[in-house]
């Protein structure tokens, strides 16, 4: 049975650091009730929805890449990209060029990262939406844009060295730190320059 301490018995005998431990928090008589524990900030509301992701249809699932809980984005994604339905391509391109509203504080941003590799995951990211995220107005968009193109790269499209080129000259030191990442993992012709002159 479970019990209010994940660790093995022979580390927990009388006498033990973790011993003491256990019969301070009573650790021992928490049985039967698994092990994963909900820790959450008092000053939220606890989402107590439970997921169904399992039973949602990829337009649905696409819908979920802007839920507040990383949790569900993640779980949605990765099921986007098992069920490799192309028929969502359209709305996870749109999600990429959808601006999230100024001053939102992330469900709106991590939609749009999530939209992107998940394009990437699908072999459905094209080039030029690559280039135009690589010029959006966010910079950390900017970096997973970068990032997701280096599937491109590695699969032949060697136009996108130039992109990476002029990722590495970004006046946002993060997205140029990422440009010259890019270029040398790549091996991109004459990455040594254009590092060098950044």
């Amino acid at each position: 049975p479970y019990r209010g301490i994940i660790q093995e018995g022979n580390w927990t005998r009388p006498g033990s650091y973790l011993r003491a431990k256990v019969d301070q928090y009573k650790l021992a008589s928490n049985i039967r009730r698994g092990r994963i524990w909900r820790v959450t900030y008092d000053g939220l509301d606890r989402d107590t929805a439970q997921p169904r992701l399992l039973n949602e249809t990829p337009a649905q699932l696409v819908g979920r890449l802007a839920h507040p809980n990383g949790w569900w984005r993640d779980t949605a994604q990765q099921l986007l990209v098992l069920k490799q339905d192309k028929s969502v391509v359209p709305a996870l391109q749109q999600l990429v060029r959808t601006s999230a509203p100024e001053g939102t504080a992330g469900a709106g941003l991590y939609a749009r990262f999530h939209a992107l590799w998940t394009l990437e995951g699908l072999s459905a990211l094209s080039p030029a939406l690559a280039r135009e995220t690589m010029k959006d107005a966010n910079p950390r968009l900017r970096i997973q844009a970068i990032r997701a193109a280096e599937t491109l790269y590695k699969a032949g499209d060697r136009s996108l060295a130039e992109d990476f080129r002029n990722a590495s000259r970004d006046a946002d030191v993060d997205v140029a730190l990422q440009g010259m990442l890019t270029l040398n993992v790549l091996k991109v012709a004459d990455a040594a320059t254009a590092i060098q002159a950044t």
